[in-house]
């Protein structure tokens, strides 16, 4: 599902700074999920390639300010809450906006979404996972989010979304992660489930 250019360039802006995001009333859970398919591609952040920028397939990173000589965000085979990897965020002075790639969304669908977390520094940021949906065009016309602290242990954050707009067709899952100064932020196991079907007079 290709996007003009253009559109790549001020993705991140419109991202990070709309004001029309929404916070759930919604209220699933791991319950409803039965076997439903995740709509994640690489959930585990698996390497496939050799080449690191080439390694993180179906994820794209965006960096705030832009550029340097390193990421400070890489696959991690040594940690990992399940299948042997995750993505590992460094400390530093550039905001993280980790962006899945597209997955389909229905305007009457449900949806959970759950990643897990976890750091080693003192004094983490606060983190925030979002849910956005756009029209085939590329326009935005859902976003839920959920702000949290991440802790030191392994722990699952979870975002229910629903009563989509007309128009939907596909969504996307992002974490942001303001700087902050020492130590790392591990992500795992990322998914995106249709969990219910609103029916709608």
């Amino acid at each position: 599902m290709k996007k003009c250019p253009y559109l790549c360039l001020i993705l991140p802006a419109l991202l990070l700074f709309s004001s029309c995001t929404v916070v759930s009333t919604l209220n699933f859970t791991d319950n409803d999920v039965d076997n439903t398919p995740n709509l994640i591609a690489n959930p585990s952040f698996n390497p496939y390639s050799d080449v690191a920028a080439d390694a993180l397939k179906s994820w794209v990173v965006h960096l705030d300010p832009p550029g340097g000589e390193s990421s400070p965000v890489n696959i991690d085979p040594g940690v990992s809450l399940d299948g042997g990897t995750s993505l590992r965020i460094d400390a530093s002075d550039k905001s993280v906006m980790v962006l899945s790639d597209p997955f389909p969304v229905r305007r009457y669908g449900g949806y959970y979404v759950r990643t897990s977390f976890k750091t080693n520094t003192a004094s983490p940021p606060q983190a925030q996972m979002r849910m956005i949906v756009f029209m085939d065009n590329g326009k935005i016309v859902n976003r839920f989010k959920k702000r949290f602290q991440i802790t030191s242990e392994w722990e699952r954050q979870t975002l229910s979304a629903g009563f989509i707009k007309p128009g939907a067709k596909f969504g996307r899952l992002a974490y942001m992660i303001p700087p902050f100064k020492e130590g790392s932020i591990w992500i795992d196991v990322a998914g995106c489930y249709e969990v219910h079907s609103f029916h709608i007079d």
